[in-house]
């Protein structure tokens, strides 16, 4: 009986996890990539999946600034919410320049909260608006839709 208990805690840790989003698509700010001055931080309240709950907010610090300024990301999941979030990204749309996304790293007290630092690039006298989309993921069973 214990050799059984172990086999299916060993073949559970090899699963891998899969991911569906939780929020609303649009969940966005959008940011002054090459401006002369940092700008004020911007925020988005979060949504759910339908778009008529309010799950979290999310802000980015500063709102946009000179190319290689350093914009803290933070998302924070309501407290009703924060238990089914296991994950948080955030999609970097730059125009003509490409699509990237990076996962924010999760506080240590599991209250939802979640933070990252992103550096924006670009050449010297570059100006452009970055949009930046927000993604709360919860993890799935078997069966379910995931990304």
């Amino acid at each position: 009986m214990l050799w059984l208990a172990l086999t299916l805690v060993a073949c559970d840790e090899e699963s891998e996890t899969s991911w569906k989003q939780y929020n609303a698509d649009g969940d966005e700010v959008s940011i002054a990539v090459g401006a002369a001055e940092l700008q004020p931080a911007v925020s988005t309240i979060l949504h759910s999946s339908t778009g008529q709950v309010e799950v979290g907010e999310a802000s980015v610090d500063p709102g946009g600034g000179p190319i290689g300024s350093l914009h803290t990301v933070l998302v924070t999941v309501s407290a009703d919410y924060a238990a089914d979030v296991g994950r948080v990204s955030v999609r970097t749309d730059s125009g003509d320049r490409e699509v990237d996304e990076f996962d924010l790293e999760a506080d240590s007290t599991g209250t939802g909260i979640f933070k990252a630092e992103l550096r924006t690039v670009g050449a010297k006298d570059e100006t452009r608006t970055d949009t930046l989309t927000f993604r709360l993921w919860t993890a799935t069973s078997e069966g379910d839709s995931a990304e």
